[in-house]
């Protein structure tokens, strides 16, 4: 049994817990020096410089390759227009109506306008037939079957006219109905049912869902590197840990005077989940570093800083700092802090401090 009796001045609680963290610091200098001792049998890896991918990532948004404003070509007023935004429309599904009864009354006049010619057309048929016959047998002069030929051919190009101008009324007819083009989602609603359209004003905006683009602006240091059906990665923020496999399409060879940027648009697979308007980031191979990498697994942190253990040529593990660049494909490219041939620790541990031994296989290097 220990017996102790508190020193003068002093709390006996204080003296405790001054005795407690006495006993556990000791415990522990115990511990961590049976470690630092017998070392830890951990994998490592020798550091060798690899041809590391420059991948540069690019900004960018999701867009429609047929967006499409949908206007009358004749003037009346929206008879039918139920539609809405975001609605899913059909190819050939009858979107607006226009009022006909302006061009069915353009058709009764067109078509009055043509059984006149024909009236007209059959009674100078019938009068050059009868001043044939006269002009054969010398009953009538020449000229007078003459005049008749020419108002048969007048009363034939009236005809034609009248015609025409039939088949154009009956044309406006099918252009009072407009049909969406394309299988699609109504995005802008421009007027309402009652409202005057007239030729060239947007009544729908509708967009395709079939083929989808990224487009991204480039610098034009880096165009000269882009060609059509070059490999893309695209990362969107809606969607996270997926990439979507893409290509270039198409590149814009017009760029912005101001920002120097040019227009480069990425064929998108088709994807239910995948919406015009959605933010992300494609990311190029533009060539390649020789560089040293270390694999993320093997990153620890210690005092707010990033680094990896590296051991010595006595196996004792040192926590390094160390500045990164890009990730690429589970490696972390290393731009300053460490060098070819150095020895680290293959995985974070949290039994590893400094100072720990490290034992490896003979090879040291997987």
């Amino acid at each position: 049994m220990i017996n102790f009796r508190p020193f003068r001045g002093i709390p006996s609680a204080a003296v405790s817990l001054a005795l407690l963290g006495i006993l556990t610091g000791c415990g522990t200098d115990k511990a961590d020096g049976g470690i630092a001792s017998s070392g830890l049998h951990l994998p490592t890896a020798i550091i060798s410089a690899m041809s590391i991918p420059r991948v540069s990532s690019m900004p960018g948004s999701v867009i429609s390759d047929d967006r499409i404003e949908l206007s009358s070509r004749v003037v009346g007023f929206i008879q039918h227009l139920d539609v809405r935004e975001g609605q899913h429309v059909s190819k050939d599904e009858l979107l607006v109506q226009i009022d006909p009864a302006e061009i069915n009354e353009t058709i009764r006049q067109a078509q009055a306008t043509v059984e006149a010619a024909w009236k007209d057309l059959g009674d100078a048929a019938r009068d050059v037939e009868k001043y044939e016959a006269l002009a054969s047998s010398g009953a009538i002069a020449t000229d007078t079957l003459r005049k008749a030929k020419v108002r048969h051919d007048i009363a034939q190009a009236i005809l034609s006219k009248a015609e025409a101008g039939l088949a154009g009324a009956q044309a406006q007819q099918s252009y009072a109905e407009i049909r969406s083009p394309v299988d699609g989602v109504i995005i802008i609603r421009h007027k309402q049912r009652g409202d005057m359209a007239t030729t060239g004003s947007p009544i729908l905006t509708i967009e395709s869902r079939q083929v989808l683009l990224f487009r991204i602006f480039v610098p034009e240091g880096q165009l000269s590197q882009f060609s059509p059906s070059l490999d893309v990665k695209v990362k969107i923020d809606a969607l996270p840990g997926r990439e979507i496999d893409g290509h270039v399409l198409r590149i814009i060879p017009s760029g912005d005077p101001t920002t120097r940027r040019y227009q480069v648009d990425v064929a998108l697979p088709p994807a239910p989940d995948l919406l015009p308007g959605m933010f992300g980031r494609a990311e190029i191979v533009l060539g390649s570093d020789h560089a040293v990498a270390v694999p993320r697994r093997a990153l620890v942190q210690r005092g707010g800083l990033d680094g990896v253990f590296v051991i010595d040529g006595n196996g004792t593990a040192r926590f390094r700092w160390l500045r990164f660049g890009r990730e690429w494909n589970g490696l972390v490219r290393i731009t300053a802090g460490l060098s070819e041939g150095e020895k680290i620790l293959l995985a974070a541990d949290p039994r590893v401090k400094d100072g720990v031994r490290i034992t490896t296989d003979v090879n040291g290097a997987k």
